[in-house]
């Protein structure tokens, strides 16, 4: 038997947020299940419980053998299955939908980075059933009229670029959207509305009073950002066609833990963050680019503020890092 090499620092750091990511999904699902009423989104939620059960598992197995101590993520003490639900079933659709998402291009950014061939391997068949588990996700969704389309843009000829104002947006006439910047503020509104809808769920739980102002805060961010992006759609005379998905029950009980909630609230502002960056990059048009620059600083100074909030509580994990060189070396 050849021998397997050792994991590397980025294999180590993605298992580590393998875990810390699924293990949060598991206890989102069981509760879910355990108040879903609709027996398809029953039935995909299951499957996406399984996958996550399925990858934090790997997760386990693999650092045991490598001898690396598991983190300690999620567990049954941050769930609350038998209160009342919080959100509605369409929203444990459109949410678990956002997760898939964040999940495939998770996935897909780790596998380049990856050496040894049994991770390549197990990220590979996540990502495929991820994908898999996504595109099943749109197919229902679209059944039961829960998807939404961007908006319609009619075909135009091939043309080559004359002049610079290509890029201008911020003096002088400005250019139509193109497709991709479309596409990208569409995909930013639907991320903030579903954000706003978990803040308004999570605040009305949460048992920390400066917790729930925090997600107070978040909502009114969300709302914020939601109206930059829709006044550069309504100069273009394109329909915004997302609704108001406020599927929100009057429940005070919280399902989950003030640790549960707080760490998947920050996370997904880094993810937005993230989002707001790629929008950068595609985004020729400079007013847009300085849009997205204003909306991922205040979403960064949000992340940040939630993670000294889970410093503060003694909730923030550390991820695995490098020894101190320099403290080790100091030492008498």
């Amino acid at each position: 038997m050849s021998h397997q090499t050792s994991l590397t620092s980025a294999e180590v750091g993605n298992l580590w947020n393998f875990y810390m990511a699924n293990t949060l999904s598991h206890c989102l699902l069981s509760h879910f299940l355990a108040t879903v009423e609709d027996k398809e989104a029953g039935r995909i939620l299951n499957k996406c419980d399984k996958l996550a059960v399925d990858i934090y598992e790997f997760v386990v197995k693999t650092y045991r053998s490598e001898r690396y101590p598991l983190p300690v993520g999620f567990t049954e003490k941050d769930v609350n299955k038998s209160v009342p639900r919080l959100f509605s079933d369409n929203f444990y659709l459109e949410f678990m939908d956002m997760m898939l998402k964040v999940g495939t291009i998770y996935y897909a950014i780790t596998l380049p980075n990856t050496s040894r061939p049994d991770m390549r391997k197990a990220i590979t068949k996540f990502l495929f059933e991820t994908v898999e588990l996504a595109n099943e996700m749109t197919d229902l969704m679209q059944r039961k009229g829960l998807y939404i389309r961007p908006p319609y843009m009619p075909p135009s000829e091939p043309e080559i670029v004359h002049k610079q104002s290509f890029f201008n947006g911020l003096f002088g006439d400005k250019r139509p959207l193109l497709g991709v910047e479309i596409s990208q503020i569409f995909a930013n509104l639907q991320f903030n509305t579903l954000k706003a809808v978990l803040l308004i769920g999570f605040a009305q739980v949460a048992e920390s009073q400066k917790i729930r102002d925090y997600f107070i805060r978040g909502k009114n961010i969300n709302h914020k950002q939601d109206r930059d992006l829709l006044t550069v759609l309504e100069k273009e005379d394109l329909p915004a066609t997302i609704p108001s998905q406020y599927t929100v029950t009057t429940s005070t009980v919280a399902p989950f833990s003030d640790k549960l909630m707080l760490f998947l609230v920050t996370s997904l502002s880094s993810a937005k963050a993230r989002n707001f960056g790629d929008s950068i990059a595609v985004s020729p048009r400079h007013d847009l680019g300085v849009i997205y620059a204003k909306l991922f600083a205040e979403t960064g100074n949000y992340a940040e503020d939630g993670g000294n909030l889970m410093i503060e509580n003694g909730w923030m994990e550390q991820p695995p890092h490098t020894p101190d060189r320099h403290k080790l070396a100091m030492k008498t």
